[in-house]
């Protein structure tokens, strides 16, 4: 267990670097795009939030095994996802469950563009929910309901997968937050 959590931090360590460096000098780094495979996404998310929430935290997958590859950044995707991931955890103190699903979805408009196929992943939680005061803008900056907490995770994760062409939502309610993930996906004629 220790060498596989050892494995964990130092992946991470030099996937934040990276994203450090990237995030700092932007004109200086370019873009890494590549073919990625959501479920990779998701089970590097998964073994990091699980090394950090070892007791009392279960991360269930519901995954579409028909999803294409899509060229994209693997590296921004991951942060996104995790920054999800992780917010759900801290609601849920650390213990319940989240759930990571991965439907394709068709015929759908995204920021006022068609795609006829796209990604929808659901990270689900049963913590407490969003609070109400803050719901409509959890994605401005500085704006956070965890005490300690700096509001930077979901602006983040929103850019990064506004740079996708995609979208994130939330529909919460306390039993149950859903944030999905929309992502186009190619198309095979």
């Amino acid at each position: 267990d220790l060498r596989e959590y050892t494995g964990v931090i130092i992946k991470e360590a030099d996937r934040l670097q990276t994203l450090v460096d990237r995030l700092l000098a932007p004109h200086r780094v370019p873009r890494i795009v590549d073919d990625v495979n959501i479920h990779e996404v998701c089970e590097r998310v998964r073994s990091v939030v699980l090394a950090e929430f070892p007791v009392e935290l279960e991360i269930r997958r519901d995954y579409d095994a028909s999803l294409p590859e899509f060229r994209g950044d693997k590296e921004q995707l991951i942060q996104a996802l995790l920054n999800l991931v992780r917010n759900a955890a801290q609601a849920m103190s650390g213990g319940g469950t989240i759930l990571l699903r991965t439907r394709v979805a068709r015929q759908v408009t995204i920021a006022r563009q068609r795609f006829r196929l796209a990604l929808d992943l659901h990270v689900i939680d049963e913590g407490p929910g969003v609070p109400e005061s803050i719901r409509d803008r959890i994605f401005l900056p500085l704006v956070s309901g965890r005490d300690g907490g700096s509001g930077l995770g979901l602006p983040l994760a929103q850019t990064f997968v506004q740079q996708h062409l995609g979208t994130i939502e939330c529909d919460s309610r306390p039993g149950r937050t859903d944030f999905r993930v929309r992502l186009p996906l190619p198309c095979s004629d």
